[in-house]
């Protein structure tokens, strides 16, 4: 990709354990940090990151500048992932790319179309992206009672029942979240963002037509607005979960996509162990879970 009036500003950042996840972001931010910052694209390790926390400490440095991309997946291994970054692609790396200027026009979209099931339940106990019990139950009882024969899968298996959470403060600000790990001994599950203690959380499970229509629904909300009349480029960040639950019905994902990005130029992206991308309702971004994500990026024309 070239910009006629858009300048670019490149970073890295090796994290060593996932509890510096927030200083890596921090440290990030401060790298790309100017007046006429206008977005961020950002790809990460998808196992040695708390997503969530990552982008947390973007957000303390540069507030509500939009910034979108995604953890890298292994399928459903959760073995190793990698992040090339003009070198030889490494685990443990964390990059980003800087849009500056008031020419570049990024838009945004982020659906999931998974529907809840099961009774609501509190988060009763947890330490960042662990999570312990659920309604004071080993939160790795609950799920294997769920998922029945599947549960022999995990944590792969556990792709296909993401768990949705929100604050009870703020119902309408509703995260989902996917499992990365599982600790047979301790009964607990890792996930790729945070589970704080209090919050409400709620299995969820896929339908083939809601999983599609939710993908169209991010594409045409990230060609929203005048400044997306011609787009030049998508980047589409679907979760692993998505792929292995549609299978070859995958293709019905990026038909409605490519439907609501008819015309408008290159499509291109990668199954990730979480989507990064703001709210719909604000500027300010989040680690998804289980949703495909938009990206789109044009120049507005010069007066």
């Amino acid at each position: 990709m070239a910009f006629d009036d858009t300048s670019l500003r490149f970073v890295t950042q090796d994290i060593a354990k996932a509890l510096d996840s927030r200083e890596c972001g921090q440290s990030i931010a401060r790298a790309l940090a100017r007046p006429d910052l206008a977005g961020i694209y950002l790809l990460s390790d998808g196992l040695g990151v708390n997503g969530s926390q990552l982008v947390a400490g973007i957000a303390d440095i540069i507030g509500d500048v939009p910034v979108a991309g995604g953890l890298a997946g292994d399928g459903a291994a959760f073995e190793k992932t990698v992040i090339g970054a003009n070198a030889e692609p490494v685990s443990n790396r964390i990059a980003a790319v800087g849009f500056y200027g008031d020419a570049i026009a990024l838009g945004y979209g982020s659906a999931g179309g998974w529907d809840v099931f099961g009774p609501r339940r509190t988060v009763t106990r947890s330490v960042g992206n662990v999570l312990l019990e659920l309604d004071g139950e080993p939160a790795l009882d609950l799920y294997r009672r769920y998922l029945g024969e599947e549960a022999e899968g995990l944590p792969g298996s556990a792709l296909l029942f993401p768990l949705q959470i929100f604050d009870p403060a703020a119902p309408d600000h509703v995260t989902v979240r996917t499992v990365l790990s599982v600790d047979f001994d301790a009964k607990s599950m890792t996930f790729a963002g945070d589970i704080p203690e209090g919050f409400t959380a709620q299995l969820m499970r896929g339908q083939f037509e809601r999983l599609s229509d939710g993908a169209g629904l991010a594409a045409r909300s990230a060609c929203k607005g005048p400044d997306f009349t011609d787009v030049r480029v998508a980047l589409l960040t679907s979760c692993i979960g998505r792929r292995l639950l549609m299978g070859q019905r995958i293709a019905d994902e990026l038909d409605a996509v490519g439907e609501a990005l008819s015309g408008t130029g290159p499509v291109l992206g990668f199954y990730s162990y979480g989507e990064i991308a703001p709210l719909q309702t604000c500027r300010s971004a989040r680690l998804h879970n289980q949703t495909m994500t938009v990206l789109t990026i044009a120049e507005r024309t010069a007066a």
